[in-house]
């Protein structure tokens, strides 16, 4: 097993093989917004899954824009949720999710002509890195925000 920070723990299953084990150490604390973190690991250990089996590059694609669909989707779950709690640092978290979303198209676009597997495991490992990092760094910001304002009786 392999370690890369004190919430992610990257299993290795068989040789060249990987799987996400969510831990609860990943949780926000806000039912919605953990069930979408989950589903980004199954998402993720799905992609890892199609290269690794070497399945049709073209469901590759499909797997790796399902993907950037549901960041999309998350992303302004969270914003919308900002609104309503009036998350002071909003609009900077904002731009992070465009930084990410810029991030995953432009590793889209640039796939386009991958058939290698080697090449698709570096953009899985890509993918990987930009959502697990965004959602144990810059998420779990606002879950202290949201927590603390709970917790002094403020609207969740």
């Amino acid at each position: 097993m392999r370690y890369l920070s004190r919430n992610f723990r990257m299993t290795i299953m068989e040789p060249h093989t990987w799987n996400i084990e969510w831990k609860d150490a990943m949780s926000v604390g806000i039912p919605e917004v953990d069930e979408d973190h989950q589903r980004f690991v199954f998402l993720i250990n799905e992609l890892n899954r199609a290269i690794v089996d070497r399945i049709d590059t073209r469901e590759i694609k499909e797997r790796l824009q399902l993907i950037f669909d549901d960041a999309v989707r998350h992303f302004a779950l969270e914003e919308r949720l900002f609104r309503q709690w009036k998350y002071p640092d909003a609009e900077e978290h904002a731009n992070k999710h465009t930084e990410v979303l810029a991030a995953l198209r432009m590793i889209m676009e640039s796939s386009v002509s991958y058939d290698l597997p080697s090449e698709w495991i570096s953009v899985s490992l890509e993918v990987k890195e930009r959502l697990i990092n965004h959602l144990l760094t810059e998420d779990m910001k606002y879950a202290e925000y949201f927590h603390a304002r709970k917790a002094q009786g403020g609207p969740s």
